[in-house]
């Protein structure tokens, strides 16, 4: 499995860095964040664009942001 943590990019010059093993070489924006494959929240697998703007949003995916949504409109409010 490829390890995508911030270390192991290294900067290819000021707006790009590089991430490769011995099969891929990945190229991205300097400081790009990625968007996991499932919610940190539930450990389900995102899918569909609803689950990405709920990430987006408040990093868990959409069935989670229903579950917590009165937690999470409650802190808005403050």
């Amino acid at each position: 499995m490829l390890d995508l943590s911030k270390e192991n990019w290294k900067n290819i010059d000021k707006s790009v860095e590089e991430l490769e093993n011995e099969y891929i070489r990945i190229t991205r924006p300097v400081n790009d964040e990625y968007i996991p494959i499932d919610c940190p929240k539930c450990n389900i697998l995102l899918n569909g664009a609803e689950d990405i703007q709920a990430y987006k949003r408040h990093q868990m995916c959409n069935e989670c942001e229903l579950i917590n949504w009165n937690t999470l409109n409650h802190n808005l409010n403050k």
